[in-house]
């Protein structure tokens, strides 16, 4: 008997003892096997009712911005003649420019702070359920805030010239 024929007929009995004797399960296709899942399913959004109250504190914010404005305004004027007189850096009159610029700059603090927190609400709201109306309204009172931002900034940057 060669060695070949010894092993596999050891191996054989040994493998014969760890089968199960009985009846088998199917290896037939389930049914959960057999439906299509290439297609991803379709999710929709829940529907969000529209927030009166995120409503009304992005209309407070936008007023703020709006009234920062009217202070900006106000102080524009002397700081305009403030400048249009600044003599040579250090002089008293580049002083008084200088301070006039700063109550101007001072005067933007109503409209940055509107800003600022226009954006941290938007940023809170993107993960929470938000109506589309209401980041509708969110974004447009951000949107005019911004520029209105942005239109203080050019009369600084002009002024500051």
């Amino acid at each position: 008997m060669s060695k070949g024929i010894g092993l596999g007929a050891v191996a054989a009995v040994l493998l014969a003892g760890c089968a199960a004797q009985g009846p088998f399960p199917s290896l037939a296709l389930r049914p959960a096997e057999q439906e299509d899942w290439s297609e991803e399913p379709v999710r929709t959004a829940p529907a969000v009712a529209d927030d009166a109250a995120l409503r009304a504190q992005a209309a407070a914010l936008l007023a703020q911005a709006r009234e920062g404005w009217g202070a900006f305004e106000a102080d524009l004027g002397a700081a305009e003649r403030a400048a249009s007189r600044s003599g040579a850096q250090g002089s008293d009159s580049w002083i008084e420019a200088q301070q006039a610029l700063s109550r101007l700059e001072a005067s933007r603090g109503a409209t940055m702070q509107a800003a600022e927190q226009l954006h941290q609400l938007r940023l809170a709201r993107t993960g929470a359920p938000t109506s589309p109306a209401d980041l509708e309204a969110l974004d447009a009172a951000i949107e005019e805030t911004d520029a209105i931002a942005a239109r203080q900034q050019q009369r600084i940057d002009r002024l500051s010239r």
